[in-house]
């Protein structure tokens, strides 16, 4: 059964959801199988989904769901209401919402989050309650993973949107415990890293921080005000050890994601323009092509015998 034959949810307010979202409801069967199997039956997926840039929406259960649910947002702000309490959700926080629990959450009107989501079950679910209810904050530093914490979540969607086969399924479950780990447990996710043998240079922590930032639309003024440096004096120090522009880097960096995507994901083109920031898909394809001396289904076309639709 594949993958791509799901059932969506309703969302208040949203009649076509939004561009470049991803999302997975696993059958109600596949649901109840899961919560059978005692392999995989104390912490299992119901459903995953990826919202960029997600204007408008909003979420009202006021008999709450039978699922805990994790919301990441990766950007922009929203906030959540539970137990008559509103919050505030904004980037790099996340908030595990309790099962059977009435609550509301949305984005925000004028800085719409961008959220990563997974409604989960399992015997184990409920030992999360404690850290339920409240955004948890996870401060960004020169070792953060948010690439690898968002690959990850990559590798548990496409494994199901190929196929919901039992060997897909278990391995999307099982990664679902690394994922909340990264989340809960900060500091061991980021020293479990292997260290590499450089300085922390400044060039070396700037491209660390482009490539954490590889979803966002960063300006100069952005990336120099990070390292306390106006953008002139950031700029030539960035130039003088590189041979780049700043920001020049940081586009080549989007379109080697773009790479990676194109030969490792079934993303549309658009799609993966959208991920990596760039609003206009046209524009994406001319800078892709501009720098990579072929347009994007081409590249694909070079890699794999399907393309995009």
């Amino acid at each position: 059964m594949s993958g791509k034959n799901i059932l969506l949810y309703f969302m208040t307010r949203i009649k076509h959801g939004f561009s470049g979202q991803r999302m997975i409801i696993l059958p109600f069967h596949i649901v109840e199988e899961t919560g059978k199997d005692p392999l995989m039956n104390d912490l299992f997926l119901h459903s995953l989904g990826y919202f960029p840039n997600a204007r408008h929406h909003y979420i009202d259960r006021p008999y709450g769901c039978s699922e805990f649910l994790l919301i990441y947002c990766s950007k922009g702000k929203g906030w959540f209401t539970i137990r008559d309490e509103r919050q505030e959700l904004s980037e790099n926080q996340f908030v595990i919402l309790p099962a059977q629990t009435p609550h509301r959450y949305g984005a925000d009107e004028h800085d719409p989050w961008t959220i990563y989501w997974m409604h989960f079950k399992g015997s184990k679910a409920a030992l999360f309650e404690g850290k339920c209810g409240k955004a948890l904050f996870i401060p960004p530093d020169a070792d953060s993973r948010i690439d690898d914490r968002i690959r990850l979540f990559d590798e548990m969607y496409n494994v199901l949107a190929d196929s919901l086969q039992p060997e897909n399924l278990n391995f999307a479950n099982l990664c679902l415990a690394h994922f909340m780990g990264t989340l809960l447990y900060v500091k061991a996710y980021r020293n479990s890293k292997s260290k590499q043998n450089f300085s922390a240079s400044l060039i070396h922590l700037a491209t660390h921080y482009m490539n954490e930032n590889i979803e966002k639309k960063l300006r100069l003024e952005d990336i120099a005000q990070n390292f306390g440096y106006s953008p002139s004096h950031f700029y030539r120090l960035f130039y003088k050890d590189t041979g780049y522009a700043p920001m020049v880097y940081f586009t080549q960096m989007k379109i080697l994601r773009a790479c990676y995507y194109l030969q490792y994901t079934s993303f549309r083109v658009n799609e993966i323009g959208l991920k990596l920031g760039f609003d206009d898909p046209y524009y994406f394809s001319r800078t892709f092509t501009r720098i990579m001396g072929m347009p994007p289904k081409t590249y694909r076309g070079l890699l794999t015998p399907t393309s995009d639709e």
